[in-house]
C-alpha cells in the first residue's frame, strides 16, 4: 500500500476516528486505526467492538492498493508534528509502515489488515435521513440529560425513535428527562426506537456539522446494531438492550403556573448561587411570587448567596428546591432569549416546552 496525502487532512481524518480507538482493552488491534486503499479512497476505520468509525477522503494522487492497521493514538501524535506537506504513507509487508513529509521519516510497526474486526456494512432497508444540524440540535438538547450512573444501564444512553416523519431523542437519568424531535428528511414507512449508548451520543455531538448539506442516514442493522452516515463519516454501534422508560406517562399535562423570565439572566443568577452548594447538599432555592424570583443557597460551611431577578409569574408564591446543574445543563442549549417554566408545585416537577421540545426537572427535598 502506498498513498500521498495532504498533512491536514491526514490529520483531520485520524481525529475523526481516533474516540473509538481502545488501547486499553486485551485485544491489541482494537488500539489500531486500519488504513484502506481501494479504489479512489483511503478509508480509516477505528473500533471498540462497541462504537464503530469510519472516515473515508478521496484521492487524487497515484496509489497503490492494501490495507495495515497502525497504532492510532502514535500515528495521529506524529501526523500532527509534521509540516503541512504531502505525506508519503507506505506499508510494507512485514506490516511495518514509513511515513515521509518534508525533512521527515519515521518507520512504525502495525498489524495485519486481516486481524481488524470487519464492520457490518450500512443497509437501506428501513432507512431514514435527517439533516445534519436538525440531529447536532437534537443531540445538544438531550445529552446532558442522560444517566452517569452504573444502577440503570438502560439510561446510560438515549432514546432515538422514529415514527413517520418524525425523529425524537430522549434522555432521562431519573430526576430529569429532555425530549427533542425533528423531522426527517422524507416520511418512512418504517419505525423503529433504539438506546444509543451515550459515547455514540457524545461522538454525534462532536463529529455532527451544522454548516454542512449533506443528510444523516440512519439505518437499523442486524445484531442489535444501527449505522449512522453522513458525508465521509460512518457511526457503527452496538445498541444498550432492555426496555427504556415510558416517557411519555412521566410528562405531566400543562400547567396554568408559568414563570417567564430573561433565559441568561436566570442561568447566570443559578450558576453564581451554585457557587455555595457542597456534594452533600446541592439544592438552591426558588422563591417564587408574581414579580420575582429569589435565587438562594445557604451552607453551614460555605456561606451564603442571594439573587434577585425580574420575573412574571402566574399562580400561588411558591418555594421550591432544585439541583442547580439540572437547570445550568438545559438553558445553555436553549436559544430563546425568554424562557417560560411551568410550577405545578413545590412536590411537582418543572417542565419547559417548546415546540419540538420538552424538559421536565423534579424538585429536590430540603431538610
Amino acid at each position: 500500500m502506498r498513498v500521498t496525502i495532504p498533512q491536514p487532512a491526514l490529520l483531520k481524518t485520524l481525529q475523526i476516528v481516533e474516540h473509538a480507538v481502545n488501547e486499553r482493552s486485551t485485544l491489541p488491534i482494537l488500539g489500531n486505526v486500519l488504513l484502506e486503499v481501494k479504489g479512489e479512497e483511503l478509508t480509516l476505520t477505528t473500533t471498540d467492538l462497541d462504537v464503530g468509525i469510519q472516515c473515508r477522503f478521496p484521492l487524487t494522487q497515484p496509489l497503490e492498493q492494501g490495507a495495515v492497521a497502525l497504532p492510532a493514538r502514535k500515528l495521529t501524535t506524529i501526523v500532527r508534528e509534521l509540516p503541512e506537506e504531502m505525506v508519503v504513507l507506505e506499508a510494507k509487508k512485514n506490516h511495518t509502515a514509513t511515513l515521509n513529509c518534508g525533512a521527515s521519516a519515521f518507520r512504525l510497526p502495525g498489524l495485519p489488515a486481516e486481524d481488524f474486526p470487519i464492520l457490518p456494512p450500512t443497509e437501506e432497508q428501513g432507512r431514514v435521513t435527517i439533516p445534519q444540524a436538525a440531529l447536532k440540535a437534537l443531540v445538544a438538547k438531550t445529552a446532558h440529560a442522560m444517566s452517569m450512573e452504573e444502577t440503570r444501564f438502560i439510561l446510560n444512553g438515549a432514546l432515538l425513535a422514529n415514527q413517520k416523519n418524525l425523529l425524537t431523542i430522549v434522555a432521562t437519568d431519573g430526576r430529569r428527562l429532555a425530549l427533542a424531535s425533528a423531522p426527517t428528511g422524507e416520511p418512512s414507512k418504517y419505525s423503529f426506537e433504539a438506546v444509543i449508548p451515550a459515547k455514540t451520543i457524545r461522538e454525534l455531538g462532536r463529529l455532527l456539522q451544522d454548516e454542512e448539506m449533506d443528510d444523516v442516514a440512519i439505518a437499523p442493522l442486524k445484531d442489535n446494531q444501527i449505522s449512522l452516515r453522513f458525508g465521509q463519516v460512518t457511526i457503527v454501534t452496538r445498541l444498550i438492550e432492555g426496555q427504556f422508560p415510558n416517557y411519555e406517562k412521566v410528562i405531566p399535562a400543562p400547567s396554568k403556573h408559568v414563570m417567564i423570565c430573561d433565559r441568561q439572566t436566570l442561568m447566570n443568577a443559578v450558576r453564581r448561587t451554585s457557587l455555595m452548594t457542597t456534594a452533600a447538599s446541592q439544592a438552591v432555592l426558588f422563591d417564587v411570587t408574581p414579580s420575582r424570583l429569589v435565587v438562594s443557597k445557604e451552607s453551614a460551611d460555605l456561606g451564603s448567596a442571594r439573587e434577585e431577578l425580574p420575573v412574571t409569574y402566574h399562580g400561588d408564591a411558591l418555594t421550591i428546591a432544585f439541583n442547580p446543574e439540572f437547570w445550568l445543563d438545559v438553558l445553555k442549549t436553549m436559544d430563546a432569549e425568554e424562557v417560560h417554566i411551568e410550577l405545578a408545585g413545590a412536590d411537582r416537577p418543572a417542565v419547559i416546552r417548546q415546540p419540538g421540545f420538552t424538559y421536565l426537572v423534579l424538585p429536590m427535598k430540603v431538610a
